[in-house]
């Protein structure tokens, strides 16, 4: 089954993966400059987390998101029943606006849903909002600085 993109365009094939397959992207596109490990997140391990790719033609992961069951972090959550992280999502530079990111987000809710996953959220990057608002999200209005980058985030969320 091939998703299609907005033009039309079938999206790129996505794939469970293991976490030291898109840790280096993670270190590359969302925090560049800090030791590896710092792109490891403490959920990574966790029995439900799931870690989808993108590979280019060379094989190298060019696309990458982790799913996992987390709570809403704070009072009530907009939507009631169990709840699911993305986080860790990013795009290699030269793929940006091909689809990657769709199709990772495309599959994740796919995966999240199967799993009777309610609700989706996660904390956006700022610069990407309008690519979560164009997939169904709805952002809380207030911006704070995600460490240890701390670039300016929203949160997310999803109904699903």
């Amino acid at each position: 089954m091939a998703e299609r993109a907005g033009g039309g365009r079938a999206l790129p094939a996505v794939e469970e993966v293991s976490v030291d397959d898109v840790v280096l992207l993670r270190s590359a596109v969302l925090r560049p400059g800090l030791a590896l490990d710092a792109s490891r997140y403490a959920e990574d391990g966790d029995p439900g987390a799931h870690h989808l790719a993108v590979r280019g033609p060379d094989g190298r992961v060019v696309g990458c998101a982790t799913y996992f069951p987390s709570p809403w972090p704070e009072g009530s959550p907009p939507v009631a029943g169990p709840a699911w992280r993305l986080r860790g999502m990013a795009s290699a530079e030269q793929v940006r606006g091909t689809g990657v990111g769709s199709a990772l987000l495309l599959a994740g809710i796919d995966l999240v849903t199967t799993a009777g996953g309610r609700l989706l959220w996660c904390n956006a990057r700022s610069v990407a909002l309008d690519f979560y608002r164009r997939h169904g999200f709805r952002i809380e209005p207030e911006e704070f600085l995600e460490p240890p980058m701390n670039v300016p985030h929203h949160r997310a969320w999803r109904p699903l």
